[in-house]
């Protein structure tokens, strides 16, 4: 009798080679769905990042693998307190992996993003036909759908569920919302769930691309450089646009945040009011969004085929479903009774507002803010304010030169004056956080001449930040740690080690606490420790390293040390050179061997930085010379809008030297490099050179 064989997956319409990327995450419940839409519509290569939280979900990719239809790609998943560092490796991984293997275009879609076709048949063939010539990019507006009053999950596709959002494939449009891209590989430095980040040739228009939106207009003028959001006065529907299925039901909008389905994250009243917040934010009801009932009857059937004629998939599509429809449930028999309540009343949509956000929290329990997708949230967010402007990216970086004399100066005092003359005191970020918390969710330790502040967001990063002599003049109560904005954006965990006097951190009291830290095995419940600083705090971040083997070092312009014994030569900072420099942590050269890498960014003109750098001589050290940046390393990075990416290229382990000095370049039109230029020419003996940049200076200035 010849053996049987499982029939394939049936040939899909030939149409542009498009690599479609996903990074799974909690998702596994609609992956199915996801996937034979996305086949339907003429997409050969589909590539499913992650491990869907649990053994169910990572059994169905592999089945679906198994059978053809998806490339799996396993992630490790370090804990559920935040996905942005996966999403950034999956993210690098789609774009490497799409120029590898030569694809035409990329296109990276959320786990709940559905590619919706309007033209023809709705296949990407179809598609290619009504745009006459594909462009080099193609921005997809997406279309939100809302809960559509639907209260508990249950296994039926999305786009027979929700039928109530912002919109749907023609129409007026009320709101801003994201996009999605397809996109030519090879015009890519970076790729953003929205959009990918395009080389500076392109972005600048040096080299001309083609950048059309889902109506097939021009929009090249609008996205070249910035921007991930369709306005309304542009809507690009027509052709083609994405149905983002954001909120769905209630009950699946609250089990989409508990990871591993091992815990509700709500174990804080605030964390489960902003949780049912931003359900409310999402939950659009203004129009029909569609597709029609001919779509969602084909659909359900070639899902009932499909899964006929595949036993194995289907029997681990029933265990993810079995395990998401009874998470519930099994959850709240350990939640607080309170928050059990909430919660319950909640999924039944029932009224809230007499309910009490208010219980008990045992001391040091880890809890989880809600986690949407980076663009999804901050997206999100920004409809509660509408006229508000987007912050410019470097915002978060405040940070000023440092005092390269070592002189004192007197604390700036913060804020306005209240009616009766006195100044406002304005409580410091980090304390907000912890207080919001609604927990002892971190710490805060006081020494006569520094503290160390702490905020637990993510056991995978942990970023320490060393204050630099500029930080000592700030006033002593308002004062955040140095780069606290962008670690919060980042979702990561954040200790600042704050320094109250120009002591480059030689304090017994600082040294016994730090280490009693170690020794509590308080750094080694991070995936990855990054400590990173500028000048004084380069040195500190570069010998405190020892405290956290296989950490990470980010220091900008940093002295190696003080001691006379080992650097009499560096005669800059008086004040730090009248420190003890015996005892631990003296010399950071030493102290880094123990990093798995250390990154040295400084000028190689300024002699004393230069000595300094190469005291550090280990295999582990890369030294990223920024000419014309002066002591000023991290300020140049910060002015050109690229300290950000630098930082978060090192914490998360993309960084490579031509990386680096690829965002260097985006600093060369900066009035403070240009002037170093010009110093360098006027030195050379080249007056019309430095005539030239005389010029270009002027052009710069404000």
């Amino acid at each position: 009798m010849p053996r049987k064989t499982a029939p394939q997956p049936q040939p899909v319409p030939a149409g542009p080679d498009i690599a479609l990327h996903m990074l799974m995450n909690d998702s596994a419940p609609v992956l199915l769905d996801w996937v034979l839409h996305h086949r339907h519509a003429g997409f050969r290569s589909i590539t499913v990042h992650g491990d869907g939280a649990n053994a169910q979900a990572t059994a169905l990719a592999q089945a679906l693998a198994a059978a053809g239809l998806i490339d799996f790609v396993p992630t490790t998943r370090p804990g559920i307190a935040h996905d942005k560092a996966r999403q950034i490796r999956a993210l690098d991984l789609a774009l490497e992996t799409a120029l590898r293997d030569r694809h035409d275009h990329l296109l990276w879609l959320e786990p709940d993003d559905f590619v919706m076709i309007d033209t023809g048949a709705g296949t990407l063939a179809d598609l290619a036909q009504g745009l006459e010539r594909f462009p080099d990019l193609l921005s997809l507006t997406v279309q939100v759908a809302g809960g559509s009053g639907q209260n508990r999950y249950a296994d039926l596709p999305l786009v027979e569920r929700f039928r109530r959002g912002t919109g749907g494939a023609a129409g007026r449009m009320t709101v801003a919302t994201p996009l999605r891209t397809i996109f030519r590989p090879q015009l890519a430095r970076g790729l953003k769930p929205a959009r990918p980040t395009l080389k500076p040739k392109f972005a600048r228009g040096k080299e001309p691309v083609t950048w059309l939106n889902g109506a097939a207009e021009d929009v090249a003028d609008r996205y070249l450089q910035k921007g991930w959001m369709t306005m309304p006065d542009q809507p690009g529907l027509g052709l083609a646009h994405v149905i983002a299925f954001m909120a769905q039901d209630r009950e699946t909008f609250l089990l989409r945040r508990t990871g591993a389905g091992k815990t509700l994250p709500f174990v804080t009243p605030d964390h489960l009011r902003m949780t049912i917040q931003q359900y409310q934010r999402l939950n659009f009801t203004m129009a029909d969004t569609g597709p029609d009932q001919a779509f969602v009857q084909a659909h359900r059937a070639r899902r009932a085929e499909f899964l006929a004629s595949h036993p194995k998939v289907a029997a681990r599509h029933a265990a993810v479903v079995t395990e998401f429809a009874g998470r519930l449930d099994r959850l709240l028999a350990h939640q607080d009774p309170q928050a059990a309540r909430i919660i319950t009343a909640f999924v039944e949509g029932r009224p809230i507002q007499g309910l009490a956000f208010d219980w008990s929290v045992p001391f040091g329990v880890a809890a989880t803010p809600p986690a949407l997708s980076e663009m999804d949230s901050a997206w999100a967010e920004r409809l509660s304010r509408p006229a508000e402007e987007d912050a410019p990216p470097e915002e978060d970086w405040d940070d000023t030169d440092d005092d390269t004399q070592g002189h004192d100066a007197a604390p700036q005092q913060p804020g306005t004056a209240t009616p009766d003359g006195a100044p406002q005191i304005v409580a410091p970020a980090w304390l907000s956080d912890l207080r919001l918390s609604g927990q002892a969710h971190g710490f805060y330790h006081s020494m006569p001449n520094y503290a160390c502040t702490y905020v637990a967001r993510s056991r995978e990063h942990l970023l320490v930040s060393f204050d630099n002599l500029a930080s000592v003049r700030e006033h002593p109560v308002t004062r955040e740690p140095w780069g606290y904005k962008f670690i919060r954006k980042e979702g990561w965990s954040h200790m600042g080690i704050l320094s109250y006097v120009p002591g480059w951190f030689r304090d017994a009291a600082l040294h016994r606490y730090l280490m009693s830290l170690r020794d509590s095995g308080f750094f080694e419940q991070f995936d990855q420790v990054t400590l990173f600083g500028t000048s004084m705090g380069g040195y500190g971040a570069a010998a405190f390293a020892s405290l956290a083997p296989g950490c990470r070092v980010a220091a900008f312009s940093p002295q190696s040390t003080l001691s006379p014994r080992l650097a009499g030569w560096d005669q800059r900072y008086p004040t730090g050179k009248r420190a003890d420099w015996t005892g631990p942590f003296a010399d950071a050269a030493a102290e880094s061997r123990r990093a798995s890498q250390v990154w040295l960014f400084y000028d190689p003109a300024i002699d004393h930085d230069r000595r300094h750098v190469q005291r550090f001589d280990g295999p582990n050290v890369t030294r990223v010379p920024l000419r014309h940046a002066d002591h000023k390393t991290a300020l140049m990075l910060r002015n050109g809008r690229v300290l950000s990416d630098v930082m978060r290229d090192i914490a998360t382990g993309r960084a490579t030297l031509p990386r680096m000095m690829q965002h260097y370049r985006a600093c060369r039109h900066l009035p403070d490099y240009l002037a170093g230029v010009r110093a360098r020419a006027e030195r050379g003996g080249d007056p019309a050179r430095a005539a030239r940049l005389d010029r270009a200076i002027a052009r710069l200035a404000p």
